[in-house]
């Protein structure tokens, strides 16, 4: 089978990029016949039939230029134009477009579409997903999915979505949580993306070698919080009680602190679920990674019909009260 060659691909690599030039200046690409030219004796590890991998990392190239992540391509598995394209579009605008959200973001995003897995829209691309990357843990397959779906829409057709719905669907499905997602959602999604990406609008902000730095932000600014209200507030007073008790912040077991706060903020005081989560995944030093974040949206979405009912049982008992006076 003819193969294409090195100098075809980077042709067509470069031409795709001109339609996202600042993508150009801030991701590598690295193109090689197959994984043992890309990685010598790490490339057992390669799955056989892999066109590409995207990695999120800073780096620097052998010229000396700096770049926020890089993209490998193996071009034994690439069989012609087209399969490279839809193959740029997966790892440039679904795996690089979606670290153009931020951390918290990001984990909301991939949340809704995993709590979205048997929507009738989206459960085809997950059952590819699932037996395709069976490995995988399953917030990365989320993720899979997300990029699955740029395989499927040319660029041209991305670029002409009305822009407005992209932000609105992000909002609906991922923030407030109000609908599940769909796959209009989705390509509504990678519409506000890619047109983000193409006029420069958008660039990327998760960097998952950044986790330490922001483990140590978020401890130092816990004192800050005192002045907050709501959810940040109730997770200041337990989290300066058990610092001052450890001695030293890597003594406390976040998880705990945030389970005690997601208790009295959704419990005792009322509070929407979806912004405890969204606050905790912000401030707490226990979620800094995606993985930590999704675990810890999934806590917060089973104790919630438990604490919601807690909470409507205390308010009944306080209307109660107040009638007799």
């Amino acid at each position: 089978m003819n193969h294409i060659s090195k100098e075809e691909a980077e042709e067509i690599a470069t031409d795709f990029l001109r339609d996202f030039p600042v993508v150009f200046q801030r991701i590598a690409l690295r193109f090689r016949r197959n994984a043992q030219e890309l990685y010598g004796k790490e490339h057992s590890q390669v799955e056989a039939t892999m066109k590409a991998g995207y990695s999120p990392k800073r780096g620097v190239t052998l010229w000396g230029s700096e770049y926020d992540g890089r993209v490998d391509f193996l071009l034994d598995n690439t069989k012609d134009r087209a399969d490279l394209l839809k193959t740029l579009r997966h790892e440039i605008l679904g795996h690089h477009g979606i670290n153009t959200f931020t951390t918290v973001e990001k984990s909301a995003l991939l949340h809704s579409i995993i709590e979205s897995k048997n929507e009738p829209t989206i459960k085809g691309a997950w059952e590819y997903v699932e037996n395709r990357y069976s490995d995988k843990p399953v917030y990365k397959q989320a993720e899979e999915v997300f990029a699955r779906i740029f395989e499927t829409v040319q660029v041209a057709s991305l670029l002409e979505l009305d822009s407005s719905f992209g932000p609105e669907a992000f909002l609906e499905t991922s923030i407030e949580c109000t609908k599940p997602m769909q796959l209009s959602d989705l390509l509504y999604i990678a519409s506000m993306i890619t047109q983000g990406l193409h006029d420069g609008s958008r660039t990327q902000q998760h960097f998952p070698q950044d986790y330490d730095l922001t483990y140590a932000d978020r401890v130092n600014n816990i004192s800050a919080l005192r002045n907050s209200e709501g959810v940040a507030y109730t997770f200041w007073k337990h989290a300066s009680t058990a610092v001052n008790k450890a001695g030293d912040p890597a003594k406390v077991n976040w998880r705990n602190i945030e389970s005690i706060t997601i208790i009295e903020s959704v419990g005792t005081h009322g509070q929407n679920p979806v912004d405890v989560a969204h606050v905790l995944c912000e401030i707490s030093p226990g979620s800094v990674k995606i993985e930590q974040q999704l675990e810890l949206r999934n806590k917060i979405l089973r104790l919630t019909p438990q604490l919601e009912a807690q909470y409507a049982k205390k308010q009944k008992k306080a209307n109660e009260r107040s009638l007799e006076r």
